[in-house]
């Protein structure tokens, strides 16, 4: 798969979050990517979750959401104005938010949080699996049972 890369602005309100999502995983899609890739589903639930902290923690703004193929990884990256870096929390059972930073960590084979000029950028990225005709397929014989 040769490298894609695609970048929007999202209103900063609840409900384009969805429409963003919709979007990006629309946008995948044409990039090759499987409906069912446990990859692009990973890469759509981090988008909305980097992208619901951005609109409830970061105020009305635009915020910018970029994502990037190099065949190897999915890569998504919500930026906005705010400077507050955000801090994964430890919600408790009846806690209605809290839990997007510990959902992104355990998708994500890597994540971050940078602060940038104009406030800050949220990312994480998946490994895309191998595709087959790059694996090395070894056959283990597996002993046969006695009828």
């Amino acid at each position: 798969m040769e490298s894609q890369h695609l970048s929007f602005a999202v209103p900063g309100t609840a409900p384009a979050v969805a429409t963003a999502r919709h979007q990006l995983v629309a946008e995948m899609r044409g990039w090759g990517l499987p409906a069912d890739s446990d990859a692009l589903n990973d890469v759509e639930l981090m988008a909305g979750e980097l992208l619901s902290n951005a609109v409830q923690h970061a105020g009305s703004g635009v915020i910018t959401l970029i994502a990037r193929c190099d065949g190897n990884a999915l890569r998504v990256e919500v930026s906005d104005s705010s400077r507050e870096l955000p801090r994964p929390r430890s919600p408790s059972k009846d806690d209605e938010h809290g839990r997007g930073l510990c959902i992104v960590a355990a998708l994500a084979d890597r994540y971050d949080v940078e602060p940038t000029a104009s406030g800050k950028r949220c990312w994480a990225e998946v490994r895309l699996p191998a595709t087959p005709s790059s694996q090395a397929t070894a056959r283990i014989p597996l002993p046969r049972r006695q009828l």
